[in-house]
């Protein structure tokens, strides 16, 4: 019998098959990874040097071009260099600082970006920290380190809190132009370009460039700067352009912005972003040869309604007038105007003094100019005729604020003379009628009938554009103070102007709605979207073009709109009108209502309330065909008793009708100048400086 140490080891059946199998597979593996170096590395081998050696960027393209309505551009785009900075997480904060004192060599900063009281405190304490470790350590010990991280606390926070005004003074003026070049800098994103500065001289860029080897994250790209033209009329309303708000990030990257682009921030740019936007080219690169491979496009073009040649008259109108209204004003001086087209609601001027953002962001108590409007509403809620005679006396409602005079005792009145002499007495019959209480009753009021009256009067108003938005094409418009349903006697108040408070582009709506018989139509600033043209000389094909859009029609009567401008007309052309002086040298039929609200204020020089008055106006013309519409509030003025000048309002609504009808006869044509510069020199003024100084009689001093 054989002995069990003679045995042989056997492998079982199974795994010899798996061995073979093994073996089959690192068979086909090898064969194909032989196939793929063998045959195609060649292919491969391409499509890796040709990933690995190009690089690509997108490059800025300019914004659209804004136009005025005559074909003078307003807004275009210089070339500018500007210099970027790229950062990594993988550098390290002195590789930062480190390519910040270099560039300090390189470019110079504006005084006051490298002032130290107008650096944030953050910004030095950082620095102070990052480039003094030795006594930042001192600051907190490492044993406290420790106990502060065991505490939740982070040690940095505490380093910050104890540096001193005498550490971060130690920070020498010849640092604090690395401080403002390393805070721009880092103050972007991880792998976004960053803008560090802009604008750069032909010397800083050639300087910048030849050491951009050895400037990690440095780079010197074409940018463009806006160039916006007579800024002194209409500077405000451009808007202007700049970093993404932190607020809007998410919203513009999703639209495939990059964090580091610029976008409109306010008003027309910000209004037409999507449209004035450029498309970016590619421009990619082997080495250093670049070539662009994706050309970019200059933004759409805007052509604005406005007319630049009126625009700039009216603000010459608006300074000569309030140059000679000098001492008028407790506070700073204040005044507006905007001109609409009645028939299309396009914006064809809007000015203001040193603010033409006041036209749609300031709101005001705006006087008689209202009356037209009550004067209709009366008719339209039958509380009145056109026969209606009523005597103009001072009356006194019970309550308080029920004592209503006119500026003097016009006697027995219709609802043309009201208008025409701006009876206060008048208005507030229709408001005490609209609430069903007869003067001289013994019987009370009905609460009920009072708050129907405010929204029946209120109604009526939005529907002319008071008091409501008025869909202008910008954002950050205000709608006006609503002052609820007070006592009755306010509501006597409020039929001519004196409680709720509304913009001076409201009021212009107003009186463009009572131009073209009730249709309010939608204001706006812009006319047209364009293509881009090579040729800046020339617009690009229409793209889009802005019809006139009806908001609503005021449900009042024809015949009722007629016999309000006609009291309109009677205040401008009869000697009893409160505006007639003014006008006697305008060739233009125009119609028209003067405004005065009696208000207080606190003087600013000795903290002093006194009353003061806003003065307005609204006017139109001509007046069977109405081509223009305008509204002139000057608000917070000295009564003339307090030694104020009245008829301010009067005055520029008299010599912008003018200007507007000597253009239509005459253009001198804005786009022949520098802009600027032409606004300077040789600037003409508007026809007629002040038609009646010192007429006391027709200056419209109601209550």
């Amino acid at each position: 019998m054989a002995s069990g140490k003679n045995k042989k080891p056997t492998i079982p059946f199974r795994l010899n098959v798996l061995f073979f199998a093994v073996f089959i597979l690192f068979s086909i593996l090898i064969l194909r990874l032989g196939y793929v170096q063998i045959v195609e590395g060649d292919t491969y081998e391409e499509d890796v040097n040709e990933t690995a050696s190009t690089s690509a960027s997108r490059v800025d393209a300019p914004r659209g071009i804004m136009y005025d309505r005559n074909g003078t551009e307003l807004v275009g785009n210089n070339l500018i260099l500007t210099l970027t900075y790229t950062n990594q997480r993988s550098y390290e904060d002195d590789e930062r600082i480190q390519t910040a004192e270099e560039l300090a060599e390189l470019i110079e900063f504006d005084e006051e970006e490298t002032d130290r009281d107008s650096m944030p405190e953050r910004n030095l304490q950082d620095y102070w920290l990052l480039t003094r470790e030795n006594e930042a350590d001192k600051l907190v010990s490492d044993k406290e380190e420790q106990r502060l991280m065991e505490n939740g606390k982070d040690p940095y926070e505490v380093q910050l809190d104890r540096i001193t005004d005498e550490q971060l003074n130690d920070i020498s003026d010849e640092e604090l132009e690395v401080v403002a070049i390393w805070s721009e800098m880092i103050s972007g994103y991880y792998d976004s370009p960053q803008r560090v500065k802009r604008d750069l001289t032909e010397g800083e860029a050639t300087a910048i460039s030849a050491r951009l080897d050895e400037l990690e994250g440095v780079d010197v790209t074409r940018d463009f700067r806006r160039d916006y033209q007579y800024t002194k009329a209409f500077q405000s309303l451009y808007g202007n352009v700049g970093s993404i708000p932190q607020e809007t990030v998410s919203e513009f990257l999703a639209k495939g912005y990059q964090r580091s682009d610029e976008v409109g921030q306010s008003f027309l740019e910000e209004h037409y972003e999507d449209t004035l936007r450029g498309k970016k080219g590619t421009v990619s690169g082997e080495d250093d040869e670049a070539e662009e491979t994706s050309n970019g496009s200059r933004g759409n073009d805007l052509v604005l309604s406005i007319d630049m040649d009126l625009q700039r008259e009216v603000q010459t109108i608006i300074d000569d007038q309030m140059g000679q209204s000098e001492g008028s004003f407790p506070n700073d001086q204040q005044a507006y105007v905007t001109a609409i087209d009645p028939n299309t609601g396009e914006i064809l001027a809007i000015n203001g003094y040193d603010d033409q953002l006041g036209n749609i962001t300031n709101t005001y108590e705006m006087g008689s100019t209202i009356k037209p409007a009550t004067g209709m509403i009366g008719l339209q809620e039958e509380v009145i005729t056109e026969d209606t005679k009523i005597n103009d006396r001072p009356i006194d409602l019970p309550g308080p604020g029920g004592k209503v005079s006119s500026s003097h005792e016009i006697g027995t009145i219709d609802v043309v003379g009201a208008i025409q002499e701006s009876s206060n007495v008048f208005m507030s019959e229709i408001a005490m009628r609209l609430m069903d209480y007869e003067y001289g009753s013994n019987d009370g009021f009905n609460n009920q009938k009072v708050d129907e009256a405010y929204a029946t009067m209120r109604d009526y108003y939005h529907q002319f554009g008071l008091g409501v938005e008025t869909s202008v094409d910008l954002p950050s418009e205000a709608t006006g103070l609503n002052a609820g349903t007070q006592v009755p006697g306010s509501l006597l108040f409020f039929s001519f102007g004196q409680l709720d408070t509304y913009t001076p582009l409201q009021l212009a709506q107003y009186s463009a709605t009572i131009a073209s018989d009730g249709k309010r139509m939608e204001p706006h600033l812009v006319k047209e979207i364009r293509e881009p043209n090579r040729n800046t000389d020339e617009m690009g094909a229409v793209l889009h073009q802005f019809e006139p859009n009806m908001l609503n029609q005021v449900n009042i009567d024809k015949e009722y709109f007629d016999i309000a401008q006609e009291g309109m007309y009677d205040v401008v052309n009869t000697e009893l009108g409160t505006a007639d002086s003014y006008f006697t040298d305008v060739n233009m039929e125009v119609a028209g209502k003067t405004g005065t609200a009696e208000r207080s204020v606190r003087r600013e020089s000795d903290n002093e309330v006194v009353d003061v008055n806003n003065q307005t106006f609204i006017a139109y013309g001509p007046y069977e065909d109405p081509e223009i519409a305008i509204a002139v509030v000057v608000p917070n003025t000295y009564s003339s008793d307090e030694g104020g000048r009245s008829g301010i309002a009067n005055s520029i609504a008299a010599d912008t009708m003018q200007a507007y009808e000597n253009l239509k006869e005459e253009r001198p044509g804005a786009g022949s100048g520098e802009g600027d510069a032409e606004e300077e020199n040789g600037e003409e003024n508007a026809e007629g400086e002040e038609n009646a100084e010192g007429d006391e009689a027709s200056a419209d001093e109601e209550q």
